[in-house]
């Protein structure tokens, strides 16, 4: 029987594709190049004891229309929430949004002026105008820039997208918040991505708003048993739904026939027949290692060639024996423990790492999100020990001079050392350590560049131009081709939505067809 949709990788996004076409009543079968499912949603037992999720950490952005649709919760998918975040400064003071008024508090609500409270209420209507505006695409194809603006006309969004689209990051923040402070509690926003993008980065924050028709959300917080239990989750789902997943079954090519994608060449050298294809590599991966040079126009393959995957991190793993004794936190003992501590976020740390990053050097102060899983799951570590998990922006994808393999030890080694002006008994504590550099994310997660958004989130790769308008609805230029990788509509994080929005196109074009 031929396949009706064939999927290339077993990611999230493929095995939420892949159920959705099931249960409409498509033959569907996955091809994974690896013996394991889920993509960058893994688990790894790094030492004896000691589970990491090693690719993404925290489910967050997965709608609560999902969960529901998918069954997730029923089949067992367990989440514990992680608890808020601390912006952690060189000097012991610190920044965090609840509200408690300590010394080192440095923008705790009751320390803040009436101007500086002003401003950040303003700013917070500013950005949930732009949120709310574009939350209402999120599960269907994105909209141009002209739609955009008709829906915000003459509504408060109307405002709220003409200074997103006029200005940067940076002076967003100058416009509405009047002294240092506060802008630095704000900084980290779009930080990963880029330094000052436009501020219609923003309209990514979508992706964790609440439905507005239900006011839900869905999880927020670590996975339990890490996030690989997501993917076996959303495997067993996809299975009972029909969909048979073949693992160890790397994609050669795409075979296309006329203009259109007839199915999929193996590696092993097997040609498998389908009605139609759906990739869920990275875009750059599809079009210029998975299409023959023939099948892809010359000024499309200069195009996706030219979209920023180069902006990627790095991941530091760690087995610990004590927990950190963070310098200048005066609030609740644990509450850095439970939640996330950012470390050098302020505008002349960011400006540097992307001066360095732009340079191909890694940088000498990245910036960084420190976060301890086994704290909130304590099958994730022995007893007494932890796991720290920290997510290491931004670095380039290439080295100047040299390779990651290179340089590999000596960057870990100074990002210990750079913990630890922090922490100070980090070093001490640390049992074992592993640093995934771009190039290993690459190697390990087919992610072109190793960047773990497929694409950066900057504004020109969202919306309906992410990742080129012509490519923005989820169909490539070759009829039977769809795209559903984080590359597409709204972007990268765990999410399913592209997925999910891919897999409606196919079915509206199966049922148009």
């Amino acid at each position: 029987m031929k396949i009706d949709v064939a999927i290339i990788g077993a990611g999230h996004n493929a095995l939420v594709a892949a159920t959705y076409l099931a249960r409409a009543g498509l033959h569907v079968e996955i091809f994974e190049r690896r013996a394991t499912l889920g993509g960058a949603t893994l688990n790894e037992e790094l030492w004896p004891g000691y589970t990491f999720s090693t690719g993404a950490h925290l489910l967050h952005a997965i709608p609560a229309q999902l969960v529901r649709e998918l069954g997730l919760q029923t089949q067992g998918l367990v989440t514990v929430p992680r608890d808020e975040v601390v912006f952690l400064r060189r000097d012991g003071t610190y920044h965090t949004n609840l509200d408690f008024d300590l010394p080192n508090h440095l923008t705790a609500r009751a320390r803040l002026s009436a101007a500086e409270r002003d401003g950040l209420e303003r700013y917070e209507a500013c950005k949930q105008s732009l949120i709310g505006l574009v939350r209402p695409w999120l599960l269907q194809p994105p909209p141009s820039p002209a739609e955009l603006e008709r829906a915000a006309a003459g509504t408060p969004a109307a405002e709220a997208l003409r200074l997103a689209t006029t200005m940067r990051l940076w002076e967003l923040h100058d416009h509405f918040l009047p002294t240092a402070r506060l802008r630095e509690r704000v900084v980290s926003e779009g930080s990963a991505f880029a330094c000052n993008p436009g501020a219609l980065v923003l309209a990514y924050s979508a992706i964790d708003a609440a439905d507005p028709a239900t006011g839900e959300k869905g999880p927020w917080g670590f996975v339990r048993g890490g996030m690989g239990n997501l993917a076996a989750v959303l495997a067993a789902i996809a299975r009972e739904a029909g969909v048979t997943i073949h693992t160890d079954s790397p994609v050669a090519s795409i075979v296309v026939q006329n203009g259109r994608a007839t199915g999929l060449r193996l590696e092993s050298g097997d040609i498998i027949g389908a009605r139609n294809v759906l990739s869920t590599a990275d875009p750059k991966r599809t079009f210029l290692k998975l299409l023959g040079e023939a099948d892809v126009e010359p000024a499309l393959r200069t195009r996706i060639a030219g979209l920023n995957s180069h902006v990627s991190c790095c991941k530091f793993l760690a087995a610990i024996d004590e927990l950190p004794q963070w310098r200048g936190w005066d609030g609740d003992p644990d509450l850095p423990h439970r939640g996330s501590v950012q470390l050098e976020l302020n505008r002349d740390a960011i400006t540097r790492c992307y001066a360095e990053l732009d340079a191909g050097r890694p940088p000498a102060r990245p910036m960084m999100s420190f976060n301890l899983p086994s704290m909130r799951d304590d099958s994730l570590a022995p007893a007494g020990r932890h796991t720290a998990s920290v997510y290491v922006y931004s670095h380039p994808a290439r080295l100047t001079g040299g390779t990651w393999d290179d340089c590999r030890e000596a960057v870990a080694e100074r990002l210990i050392d750079q913990i630890t002006e922090y922490a100070p008994n980090f070093r001490r504590s640390v049992l074992h350590y592993e640093l995934r550099t771009p190039l290993d994310l690459e190697r390990k997660l087919a992610l072109t560049d190793g960047c773990i958004w497929h694409l950066q989130h900057t504004p020109e790769l969202l919306l309906g131009n992410r990742p080129l308008p012509e490519l923005a609805h989820y169909r490539a230029p070759i009829a039977g081709l769809y795209l559903g990788g984080s590359g597409q509509h709204p972007g990268g994080e765990v999410s399913g939505i592209p997925g999910h929005n891919a897999a409606h196109e196919i079915l509206k074009d199966l049922h148009t067809n």
